[in-house]
């Protein structure tokens, strides 16, 4: 976790009034596109706003048009080495106080029989996701139905980050991270 060298922190700018966003990093934009794509098709009480990147760092010419990231989403593809890479990388640039429960890791091609072709080993992300008491979603995105689930589940993930759930914080997806 980078202390004082951070690019990314999460309480710099003032939150938006009824609007949750995400920043999806990852190395396949495939991905990122289904996520997001599903994410906004879902029905929310909130407005959802989502930003997409490869890696970190974030282009600093832009900075005053960025918006405050209420949960950043690390999507690691388990048949691709640059993709684990691009995250570990990125993870340096995140100011500490994100892994208070603003930050998840999700993680694809790696079930349904397919783990002995996988690049990656899931325990490596395992262990990535514990060091940061983040948690870790596995999914296949696909079909429809798997790239839905996740997307409503980061969605609800999502809400809470964005504070909009009265009653509970951000913390508390720190506690639910072994049975995500």
């Amino acid at each position: 976790m980078a202390g004082n060298a951070a690019v990314l922190r999460p309480f710099e700018k003032i939150p938006a009034l009824n609007v949750a966003t995400v920043l999806l990093v990852g190395s396949e934009e495939s991905h990122r596109e289904l996520i997001a794509n599903a994410m906004l098709k879902e029905r929310t009480d909130f407005a959802v706003k989502i930003h997409m990147t490869t890696a970190l760092p974030l282009p600093f010419e832009r900075e005053h048009l960025r918006p405050r990231f209420d949960m950043i989403v690390f999507l690691i593809n388990l048949n691709n080495q640059y993709s684990m890479a691009s995250v570990t990388s990125s993870i340096a640039l995140l100011d500490a106080h994100f892994f208070l429960g603003k930050v998840c890791f999700l993680s694809t091609k790696g079930r349904h029989g397919k783990i002995q072709h996988c690049l990656v080993d899931i325990s490596t992300v395992k262990d990535l996701a514990d060091k940061y008491l983040s948690p870790l979603i596995q999914t296949e995105l696909e079909n429809e139905d798997d790239v839905m689930c996740t997307a409503k589940r980061l969605l609800n993930m999502l809400k809470i980050c964005a504070g909009l759930v009265p009653g509970i914080s951000s913390l508390y997806t720190g506690t639910i991270r072994k049975y995500v």
